[in-house]
């Protein structure tokens, strides 16, 4: 993938436009899951850093989900009194997503699986 400054404008306004708009989001994902409002917005500006530098596509946007608050807020309110094993199961969730892009499972879908 090759950088083209022809493109730079368009996406410092899309780059602007994503954080925008992923930043109430993001606070709001903080506080439903129980970590608090900084915690969503770190999470935001971690998963835009890296989705960018190790990003697959020209095109790519990333931020906050919904289904992610609920897995979190699940784990999160198990272990309130251990906040270094919410860390590490954050972590891990992490490299194992790393680990499936770099084996390609993505491509394999469970209609694949069925056939």
């Amino acid at each position: 993938m090759t950088f083209k400054f022809s493109n730079l404008r368009g996406d410092i306004f899309g780059g602007t436009t994503a954080a925008i708009v992923a930043l109430p989001l993001a606070l709001a994902f903080g506080v439903a899951s129980g970590a608090g409002p900084i915690a969503g917005l770190y999470g935001a500006i971690i998963v835009g850093f890296f989705a960018a530098v190790f990003g697959g596509t020209a095109t790519q946007i990333s931020g906050p989900t919904g289904p992610m608050v609920v897995v979190f807020a699940g784990v999160f309110s198990a272990y309130t009194d251990q906040p270094e094993l919410v860390f590490t199961s954050v972590m891990l969730a992490g490299l194992f997503m790393i680990l499936f892009g770099l084996l390609r499972l993505a491509t394999i879908s469970v209609w694949s699986l069925i056939r």
